[in-house]
């Protein structure tokens, strides 16, 4: 029998506990799975079932004349696994902004920070980097993990859109955060002394 080589894990971003992958062909199955796991997709307001060829789609190059978003997997180190997604889509490259969001497709590594971590990461590269001006996000108010994580992250509440969002059978509200690059290196100079 033949072994198959593995595809060796490509850390485009190092962080302490994690690192950020580029998606590969071959995650679009574990993909798959967060997507349609009910408890990982609740807040990720994927109401309908999805398919590998849907979401295949949605990872093959197109024919957009500039790159609207960027996707990177959340990759475990110790634990040599991956377990999420973070990244940023409807990049407005004249406005220079961008809408973040991450998954943790995992439960077991729900809680443990890495959604932090990985969202520092992903904005630190956006505002260095890609030099984008403002990170924007939109989080569901029974989401009380991710309104948490917000603030730990440095992102600021903007405005709340009142029972803008039906999930589990009611309306909920959709809280607005967002940072500007200025604050956020103000923030990370002030944690460096």
């Amino acid at each position: 029998m033949e072994e198959k080589e593995e595809t060796p894990i490509m850390n485009f971003i190092k962080g302490d506990r994690i690192n950020l992958t580029p998606l590969l062909q071959k995650d679009i199955n574990l993909v798959v799975v967060w997507m349609n796991n009910p408890d990982v997709r609740i807040y990720t307001r994927n109401p309908l079932p999805r398919t590998i060829e849907e979401v295949k789609k949605w990872f093959e190059p197109n024919n957009e004349e500039v790159k609207t978003d960027v996707d990177f997997l959340i990759y475990h180190k110790n634990d040599e696994k991956t377990i999420g997604m973070v990244g940023l889509n409807d990049i407005h490259w004249l406005d220079r902004n961008a809408n973040i969001f991450a998954v943790i497709g995992e439960p077991e590594y729900w809680g443990k920070g890495i959604g932090v971590e990985a969202s520092k990461l992903l904005i630190t590269y956006a505002f260095e980097e890609l030099n984008l001006h403002k990170i924007h996000t939109s989080i569901f108010s029974p989401n009380e993990r991710s309104l948490k994580a917000a603030t730990k992250i440095g992102l600021v509440q903007e405005a709340i859109l009142r029972e803008e969002v039906y999930i589990d059978g009611v309306h909920v509200d959709n809280y607005k955060f967002a940072v500007f690059k200025k604050d956020w290196l103000k923030l990370k100079t002030d944690k460096e002394m």
